[in-house]
């Protein structure tokens, strides 16, 4: 079995997630504030008490904002390659993904064969 646990820290929310065979577990939702580590490493505890896990027994994806806060993270990416990737596994035929947060917008265009992020524009604050 293997676990994964997901942190986007948005300027607004910070999500986290534990996904364990593919498959949602638990989540949870708390606003940002200033500190983003803090909430950040206070809800991946969370999960990791609640569901009796170590931090050895899964790998930690940081996303966002304030990603590179979570200084435990296994692996770091940006928001638009977070988007890419999780359209393309739900919604294989997707091409586009437009999200609007709480400090800019964007527009991802990605590639029909690869799925790979082909261009993308972001507004100003």
């Amino acid at each position: 079995m293997k676990n994964f646990i997901g942190i986007d820290i948005g300027s607004l929310a910070t999500k986290v997630a534990l996904i364990s065979d593919g498959k949602l577990i638990d989540h949870r939702t708390e606003r940002s504030t200033y500190d983003f580590k803090r909430i950040g490493h206070n809800l991946f505890n969370e999960l990791l008490n609640k569901h009796n896990l170590k931090k050895e027994d899964v790998h930690l994806m940081s996303t966002g904002y304030g990603r590179n806060t979570i200084d435990i993270a296994d692996d770091r990416v940006t928001e638009i390659t977070a988007h890419a990737k999780g359209v393309q596994f739900f919604f294989p035929d997707a091409h586009s993904v437009i999200d609007i947060g709480g400090q800019d917008s964007k527009a991802i265009v990605m590639s029909a064969k690869t799925g790979n992020v082909i261009d993308f524009q972001m507004n100003d604050k």
